[in-house]
């Protein structure tokens, strides 16, 4: 009995400490907020109040997205999922209708596959920076109809779908953030659906200036008073003439905005009829076998 009664006792005290140790307040809108920062946790603690419409769990050791895990959060407006050990989004499960925000930077995550976030229709906010993403495919933020912010910088995408933004069904779409990848050329035609979007993000980027660039080059001169980049942890600043090119060697740095479609894609040199091939052929003839003329 004494070992039971001891038991029971150490139980409680770790429900009381699980409880105590997560934070409730409300954010900035009012929102009821827990936070549970920094604790080791795998999972949601228990005791939270399923009314919690923002949920934050920053610094822990969850390795994966399970959307099952929240189904009970019925008003679940944001969901803070930083700093963990994220490698992967688990499958469709139940939907998070009410979801509207959800902050997945400084993760593990690698790639995202076609229509990942459709458990979360309602979501107006994807942050995924400072992950290690090396490829995303044409669907994977489509069925989103409400999307507003998409903040992929600081991961490793070397090429991007050529119709991502196209299949990104919101027409509420404010800001697309590529800035710091591994982007060396923009598809053709990329920003065609989404011509006006007023936070776009291309710095830190190594943007080969062959002729291919010549889409991205009319793209930065007509979008010039749209193109930012970050300065420090909350500015942003106006930053068209801050793309520049990685190569070749003699446009090294140069602002991509700055160039001449000359100085990228040169015209080719014309190429010699077929009259001017054969004309050497003849004088080389003539050469080799001069005519004697006769004299007096």
């Amino acid at each position: 009995m004494p070992c039971f009664i001891i038991l029971v006792f150490l139980l409680i005290r770790c429900f009381i400490f699980t409880s105590s140790s997560c934070q409730s307040d409300r954010n900035q809108d009012h929102r009821p907020r827990v936070s549970c920062v920094g604790q080791g946790l795998t999972a949601v603690p228990q005791g939270i109040h399923t009314d919690t419409q923002v949920l934050v769990l920053t610094g822990n050791q969850f390795t994966s997205l399970s959307w099952s895990m929240y189904s009970g959060f019925t008003e679940l407006h944001e969901l803070d999922l930083s700093h963990n050990n994220i490698s992967t989004l688990q499958p469709p499960g139940p939907v998070l209708e009410k979801l509207s925000v959800l902050r997945l930077s400084g993760n593990m995550l690698t790639g995202l596959g076609g229509l990942v976030f459709r458990c979360a229709p309602s979501l107006m906010e994807i942050y995924l920076d400072r992950n290690q993403i090396g490829s995303l495919q044409n669907d994977t933020f489509s069925d989103l109809p409400r999307l507003e912010v998409i903040n992929l910088s600081q991961n490793k995408l070397p090429v991007l779908p050529p119709r991502l933004l196209d299949l990104v069904s919101s027409s509420s779409l404010k800001t697309f953030d590529l800035e710091n990848n591994s982007l060396s050329l923009m598809p053709d035609g990329f920003f065609s659906s989404k011509p006006e979007l007023p936070y776009v993000y291309l710095t830190h980027n190594p943007w080969l200036c062959s002729c291919a660039v010549g889409y991205l080059h009319s793209f930065l001169n007509d979008q010039e008073h749209n193109i930012y980049m970050h300065e420090g942890l909350y500015n942003i600043i106006s930053a068209a003439d801050s793309v520049l090119c990685s190569g070749p060697p003699h446009l090294l740095r140069r602002p991509i905005i700055e160039l001449e479609e000359s100085d990228f894609c040169p015209p080719d040199p014309p190429h010699p009829s077929g009259d001017q091939y054969t004309k050497p052929f003849c004088i080389l003839s003539d050469l080799e076998h001069p005519r004697v003329v006769p004299t007096n």
